[in-house]
């Protein structure tokens, strides 16, 4: 399997990020595909629809911004799986709450695809969005209302 990003530009489909077949696995695959926003090179990317052609996965994103790191942003080592908590807000950063790393892309699906998430030390949120940030090695959780 693979992975393709592709964003439409004049009404053609061009490749802005592209995984070899070997270098992603299918669990990878299907957590990036599980995210509604993709941090790129510098670029956010708001994702418009999960396709595939046999053994490539394509997504098909859609530029919202250029979204330059911040300096106090971590950026965490490849070849492990860390998962930001950071509680959305409107404007303004969205700080974080809580950082965790996770052996395997599984464990991270478990925490993507939740509607209310429990962040230790912090108590149960609704969960808001979440994005792959291919430039900081890490999956972001974005974090509404508090559940009391």
């Amino acid at each position: 399997m693979s992975l393709a990003y592709y964003v439409e530009d004049q009404n053609e489909f061009k490749s802005i990020y592209q995984y070899s077949r070997f270098a992603i696995e299918p669990d990878e695959i299907i957590a990036h595909q599980l995210c509604e926003f993709h941090i790129i090179e510098g670029h956010l990317y708001e994702l418009r629809s999960n396709e595939m052609d046999g053994e490539y996965d394509q997504l098909i994103v859609d530029h919202v911004e250029a979204s330059p790191r911040d300096p106090s942003d971590r950026v965490y080592p490849p070849h492990q799986i860390h998962l930001e908590f950071r509680r959305f807000q409107d404007y303004g950063p969205h700080p974080v709450l809580k950082t965790v790393t996770v052996p395997n892309h599984i464990q991270a699906m478990r925490f993507l695809i939740k509607d209310k998430l429990s962040v230790p030390d912090h108590g149960v949120f609704e969960r808001d969005s979440c994005e792959v940030d291919l430039d900081r090695n890490c999956y972001v959780i974005y974090l509404g209302e508090e559940i009391i």
